[in-house]
């Protein structure tokens, strides 16, 4: 049985998402006895002073009616309050972490460690200008016996020409495999004639009372202690005018007078604004809108009402497969604005049941 593992994720201290994915991954882990240590590669979303002179701008563009840069500003100062929470988060519910830049990982004695997981989220995207970026998500500097994948993604369905060659080599250097993606298991099997196994991102392998627990930790929020209703916003991309005439339809439909939009710092002033405060106001909200895939997870969970818009950033065009492939598993595809082409699957159990199998087998190859 596996003792020690070092578990090897995007570590984004401005995503929520993200740092659920890493507590749910290694919460799981730890439940078979082990013990887990989150490494950090020290990539920081620390603002830059040209960026902080923009906000700056953009703050007092703001004081004077531009709407555009109110968004933006609000955005920035929520991003600043965002970041410290999953710091305090962390603190809180992390096992254990250890920082090490992505070159010193190659440069590191890693013996202690039984095992690596990569996972999840999109590891395997490469999202900076970093020559050892790809090696350091497929683990190329652990022994190759000990290089495993959980949920892993790509957040593409080809991969771009110029890292073709290191993408391959990574895969084909993994003892196991696992992707959150169908279109992950596709591209795996195209290109290296591998099969990977699908799996559920780690949010889902915990119960809702796990989650609630989570909740307890979120700090004081007077619209929940007085009981209002309303709906709940949380965007990474813009909300078009479509997506806000939409929104204010069911708002008039469901007799519902109160937004609160989760990156809106004048309207949701909170100590904290992290984990447990998203979690607590998803569960706690009459309805749900949303373009992020973890929000979707977590008002799945919850069982609430919501609708989920297609994301309109730039880059993120290709990557709503993974809300679609969620929704077709729990066979609510109704709750895509705009409709969509996928077709339901029913097979939430059944992916549920082949995810604590994958972990309980990679867990199993020391024995």
């Amino acid at each position: 049985m596996v003792k020690n593992i070092l578990l090897v994720t995007l570590y984004d201290e401005g995503n929520i998402g993200n740092r659920l994915q890493n507590y749910a991954l290694q919460t799981k882990l730890l439940s078979y006895g082990t013990k887990v240590t989150t490494l950090d590669n020290c990539y920081t979303t620390d603002f830059s002073l040209s960026f902080k002179l923009k906000m700056f701008i953009k703050r007092v563009l703001a004081g004077v009616g531009y709407k555009k840069y109110k968004v933006d500003y609000e955005r920035y100062l929520s991003g600043k309050s965002i970041r410290l929470s999953n710091i305090n988060f962390d603190t809180r519910n992390l096992y254990k972490v250890i920082k090490k830049k992505t070159d010193d990982a190659f440069n590191s004695d890693w013996t202690f460690y039984d095992l690596a997981v990569v996972g999840s989220d999109q590891v395997w995207h490469k999202w900076r200008d970093d020559l050892n970026e790809l090696p350091y998500y497929y683990l190329q500097f652990m022994p190759k016996e000990k290089r495993t994948a959980y949920a892993a993604s790509f957040g593409f369905d080809e991969f771009p020409k110029n890292d073709v060659q290191q993408h391959i080599k990574g895969i084909m250097e993994m003892n196991k495999i696992s992707c959150r993606e169908k279109s992950g298991c596709r591209l795996v099997k195209k290109s290296t004639e591998r099969n990977a196994v699908r799996v559920l991102d780690p949010t889902l392998l915990l119960s809702v009372s796990d989650w609630k627990e989570i909740e307890k930790q979120s700090c004081s929020i007077s619209i929940i202690n007085k009981k209002y209703r309303y709906v709940f916003l949380y965007f990474l991309g813009d909300i078009t005018d479509e997506y806000n005439n939409y929104i204010l339809s069911i708002m008039k439909k469901n007799d519902i007078n109160i937004i609160l939009d989760f990156f809106d710092t004048s309207k949701i002033k909170l100590k904290e604004r992290g984990p447990a405060e998203f979690i607590k106001l998803i569960n706690n909200a009459e309805y749900v809108f949303t373009d992020s895939f973890h929000c979707t997870v977590f008002s799945v969970l919850f069982n609430k009402e919501f609708t989920v818009f297609r994301r309109q950033q730039a880059g993120f065009e290709n990557m709503f497969g993974r809300i679609e492939d969620l929704l077709a598993s729990k066979n609510a595809l109704d709750h895509i604005y705009g409709g969509t082409d996928a077709e339901a699957t029913n097979d939430f159990n059944k992916l549920y049941d082949e995810s604590v199998a994958y972990l309980e087998d990679i867990l199993q190859v020391y024995e």
